[in-house]
């Protein structure tokens, strides 16, 4: 008998699909599952230079890419020249890493494009390592200083334009010369891969013949007319009286300048400050000088001295008078006085600024008489009376310029490699951190601020900056529809930094006493007024230091201990700034400060170092033990 089962085959074409749909389904559900999880993280396994970030937090990871920033910014490069050996230290370079670029280009990994790519993309990467270039630059002006002094000083055959020198008054020829120097593109690009890239190395940088475009001829013809210039008197008059320049001073100002922009040619010129020297004895003759506006301050008040117009002699157009007067046979000119002058800075110049009140002001104090304080005080100097303009960028480092003995500036203490030593110039983070928070508390917009490595408790948690030449760098908009003028003070123990502007009237004042931040609203100013609203976060992610360093020191006692630097915990904070007109926000800003661990440093006889053998001596007289103040607690994080 037949029977009919009810059983059907599964085709095996229908089979392959329900296996691979399975297949499917189970990969999205890890994927889902993986992504879940990675919520906030950096997916998979993505590494920066050296630096693994897969599985961290964001904040985490821009930590550890500030961790590779110091580990590159304190290790000097080698290259060659010509088979010599040059070095270099990446600030000198003005290298600067894109900690928060490569922070976002880390955390996109994985979750670009549309659902279907972003599968895709996990799917292909399950077991493969996504790599993300370390990011920074140079700075080319200050590598271009760097070329120019390895370009004398090692290459030491630079090429010359040519020109003309006056010796004992008489024009002489300075013929061009062919030379050597650095293949700059070329030499600029492998100093930047060499200081981006996490394994040191020795690198050739290569040089170029470098081929004046004067030729003998083009210098024999300016001599020509350099003498027809100086050889004989000039006289420049106004109103029936005259001044006639000498040969011996003409020749004093005269100066050729080579140059090849817009095509390499020679330049003659005189000197308009020497000319103004040999104006002064005859300027009462024929001007008055003109007086310019100037703002006065009187306590928190600010107004404009009014300027007065005057007649004076123009030395940079007497000094262009002289030129075309001796190129004549007459050799005579009209002297450029300008009849009703105005002053070079005008009431209604100051006026336009629109700067009518103290917006803000900000104070720190410190220890009395030591170096630093010098050098906050000649960087204070320096600043005192800068007028922003709106719209403009005022950089710190741009307008004070290298800190220098020439310029006064004295050694004192300064984070080098984790490590408190004395630069020149140090202590003048202060300054900046002083600068830094008139213009954060005064609603102006920052451009470029690094809070210090370490935490100093004279400045405030979060809301402080450091500088060094020529990076880090303070750098602020003035972002407001007046200008400002910056305003410094000083006492022995304190620096303020004020800044007079238009805030419809709202004055703030803040300073930073006995480790605190106290802030005083003292006008409330009308509805336009910027309110600037802090908040700085409790401590986290604390960080122990690490194990203590010890310095040999022949002449300690073998019971003695100097502490050079103490230890202390690191942490960070995230702060969050906003601004408000009114009721309504304009401005949000917020990000993570990142204090290091400081390590404990301890100088000892030879014998005591740790896991070193060094014997003892049998006998000796210790001294007591002693301990030096650490560098910590006075020292500067910056420049």
């Amino acid at each position: 008998m037949n029977r009919n089962h009810f059983l059907f085959r599964v085709h095996p074409l229908l089979a392959a699909v329900l296996v691979v749909g399975a297949l499917l389904a189970a990969l999205l559900a890890l994927y889902g599952l993986t992504r879940w999880v990675s919520a906030g993280e950096v997916m998979g396994r993505v590494v920066v230079g050296d630096v693994s970030l897969g599985g961290l937090q964001e904040a985490e990871a821009e930590r550890e890419l500030a961790d590779l920033e110091e580990r590159l910014l304190t290790r000097r490069a080698t290259f060659s020249i010509g088979g010599s050996p040059v070095t270099l230290d990446p600030p000198a370079a003005g290298l600067n890493l894109d900690v928060e670029g490569m922070t976002r280009n880390a955390m996109s990994v994985g979750r670009e494009g549309n659902a279907v790519y972003q599968f895709l993309f996990w799917l292909t990467h399950i077991f493969s390592t996504v790599e993300i270039p370390v990011e920074g630059e140079v700075d080319d002006s200050a590598l271009d200083a760097v070329f120019d002094q390895w370009d004398e000083v090692v290459i030491a055959e630079p090429a010359s334009l040519g020109g003309v020198d006056v010796v004992d008054g008489t024009p002489t020829p300075v013929y061009p010369r062919t030379g050597i120097g650095l293949d700059r593109p070329k030499a600029k690009a492998i100093v930047e891969t060499a200081l981006l890239s996490v394994v040191p190395g020795n690198h050739d940088l290569p040089t170029a013949v470098v081929v004046p475009s004067l030729t003998d001829e083009d210098i024999d013809r300016a001599v020509a007319e350099a003498t027809q210039l100086i050889t004989a008197p000039i006289t420049l008059s106004y109103d029936g009286s005259s001044i006639t320049f000498t040969p011996d001073q003409l020749a004093a100002a005269y100066h050729a300048e080579t140059t090849e922009e817009g095509g390499a040619r020679l330049i003659h010129t005189f000197d308009p400050e020497v000319i103004d020297d040999y104006l002064s004895p005859v300027r009462s003759k024929f001007e008055a000088e003109p007086v310019d506006a100037r703002f006065r301050i009187e306590g928190d008040s600010i107004s404009i001295v009014p300027g007065k117009n005057g007649t004076r002699i123009d030395e940079v157009e007497t000094a262009q008078a002289l030129l075309h007067a001796g190129f004549l046979s007459t050799r005579a000119g009209e002297l450029p006085v300008v009849e009703g002058a105005e002053p070079r800075v005008t009431t209604a110049d100051l006026e336009a600024l629109g700067i009518t009140h103290l917006v803000s002001e900000f104070t720190t104090h410190h220890a009395c008489c030591a170096n630093r304080v010098t050098n906050i005080q000649l960087m204070a100097d320096t600043v005192d009376g800068v007028i922003v303009r709106p719209g403009e960028v005022f950089s710190l480092n741009g307008h004070v310029g290298e800190r220098t003995e020439e310029k006064g500036y004295l050694p004192d203490g300064t984070i080098v490699g984790g490590e408190f030593v004395d630069t020149v110039g140090g202590g003048v983070s202060q300054f900046a951190t002083t600068l830094y928070n008139a213009v954060f508390w005064g609603g102006y917009q920052d451009i470029e601020h690094r809070p210090h490595s370490y935490y100093i408790s004279r400045y405030p948690e979060g809301i402080e900056a450091t500088v060094n030449w020529t990076s880090p760098d303070l750098r602020f908009r003035n972002n407001s529809n007046s200008a400002i003028l910056i305003d410094t003070r000083y006492t022995d123990t304190s620096i303020t930094v004020r800044i007079f502007g238009n805030n419809d009237g709202r004055t703030v004042k803040g300073q930073q006493i006995g480790g605190k931040l106290e802030l005083n609203v003292v006008r409330q100013g009308g509805p336009n007024a910027r309110v600037v609203e802090a908040t700085v976060s409790d401590r986290f992610a604390i960080r122990e230091p690490p194990a203590p360093k010890y310095e040999a020191d022949p002449s300690l006692g073998l019971n003695q201990v100097v502490t050079k630097q103490s230890p202390s915990q690191g942490w960070s904070v995230e702060v969050v700034r906003r601004i408000l007109v009114g009721e309504r926000e304009v401005s949000r800003e917020a990000w993570t400060v990142v204090y290091r661990p400081q390590q404990a440093i301890y100088a000892v006889h030879p014998c005591k170092i740790p896991g070193q053998e060094h014997t003892c001596p049998t006998t000796t007289t210790a001294p007591p033990t002693t301990t030096t103040t650490s560098p910590g607690s006075e020292g500067d994080g910056g420049d």
